[in-house]
């Protein structure tokens, strides 16, 4: 063995289990350095996975981070650093409202599997919490993600204060099982608030499936309006609502459901996404003719890979994972009072988180 060795620390931000951890590994490859994506062995079976080179050591084997005997050694270098590559690069950065944001984030090995209905988990920083937010588009070719997110906590608030052309320290995906759509020729999308964001790809799926697709949108007035032009791009049928009627329709989204439904509209299915209180209604008004409803139960996740227990919920009787098992359920089966119950118990936490990231921000613009 060599006098001295190059060691290279490397994270796998593409594997929920590890990620923000850092795992060194002796490099037979000499040129290695910080940011390049290399494959590597992981876990008690050694599975080769990408990860990527977060720091690099040259020292002699006495000096090593671990038992050398212990350690693993890089197999291959995929793909050389280019910039800010796999810093997750944010190209672009929209206010689609005063709450919500809209960003464009380089994550290709994510673009390019991720599906409607899916999720990722990002952190802001190294010190920053993990959060799941639900894939609001994606670029296979420009190898991009968006998402959009509603500014209520400390992350999201810290998530907001980043700018196009930094980067976020980690990004993986996608996550959580794709919602169904083959087989559907007509199909109801209604969304609420910031979760027509979700809606929005699966709106865009089923129309380049070639199903006819009527969407409803809701939101608590016209400031908070998002994505109009969006779904109007891919809904035979589209009407927007807002609680006090200053823009569309005034009322709530299962006005206009009940009437398509009493006017005898025959969907293949229904899909929910939004507030858990909208979601229960929706089940509620599409109960008597018998329509099957899928809802997401995004809104209740916290970690994002099963791990916490955050995200419970009862469905038919058993108890379910909306990050593992979902986030798509069937809503007739799905105890929403429980669910809205479980979603308060962190209100408090986050008031205080929210509250501390505030005074964080203020010190900076002294």
């Amino acid at each position: 063995m060599k006098d001295r060795i190059y060691f290279a620390a490397i994270e796998f931000p593409d594997d929920p289990n590890v990620v923000g951890h850092r795992y060194w590994y002796i490099c037979p490859f000499e040129d290695v350095e910080e940011g390049d994506i290399v494959l590597a062995p992981l876990g008690r079976h050694s599975r080769l996975q990408q990860g990527v080179v977060r720091e690099v050591r040259y020292a002699k084997d006495v000096d090593a981070p671990y038992p050398i005997y212990l350690i693993k050694y890089v197999r291959d270098v995929v793909k050389k650093r280019q910039g800010d590559y796999m810093m997750y690069k944010i190209i672009e950065k929209r206010e689609l409202n005063p709450t919500v944001t809209m960003m464009e984030i380089y994550a290709p090995l994510v673009a390019k599997k991720a599906e409607p209905g899916q999720f990722i988990i990002l952190r802001v920083d190294e010190n920053g919490e993990r959060i799941p937010l639900t894939v609001a588009g994606y670029n296979r070719k420009a190898g991009t993600i968006k998402i959009i997110f509603q500014i209520v906590g400390a992350t999201t608030m810290k998530l907001n204060a980043k700018r196009e052309g930094e980067c976020l320290a980690d990004f993986c995906g996608p996550l959580g099982c794709a919602t169904e759509t083959d087989g559907l020729k007509k199909v109801c999308i209604v969304g609420g608030g910031v979760g027509c964001a979700i809606a929005l790809p699966v709106a865009q799926k089923l129309h380049e499936l070639g199903c006819e697709v009527h969407s409803v949108i809701g939101f608590r007035n016209k400031d908070l309006l998002i994505l109009e032009e969006e779904f109007a791009a891919c809904s035979s049928k589209l009407t927007v609502m807002t609680d006090d009627g200053s823009y569309g329709r005034k009322g709530v989204v299962t006005n206009p459901l009940k009437e398509a439904l009493e006017g005898g509209e025959q969907y293949d299915r229904i899909i929910a996404i939004g507030p858990l209180i909208m979601m229960k209604f929706v089940v509620g008004a599409a109960r008597p003719f018998g329509v099957p409803v899928t809802v997401s139960m995004n809104p209740i996740m916290i970690d994002g890979t099963g791990m916490c227990g955050g995200c419970r919920l009862t469905v038919g009787g058993k108890t379910k994972f909306a990050c593992v098992d979902g986030p798509d359920f069937d809503g007739y089966e799905v105890d929403f009072d429980e669910a809205m119950e479980r979603s308060r118990m962190y209100c408090d936490f986050e008031a205080h988180a929210r509250e501390e990231e505030c005074n964080l921000f203020k010190k900076e613009v002294k």
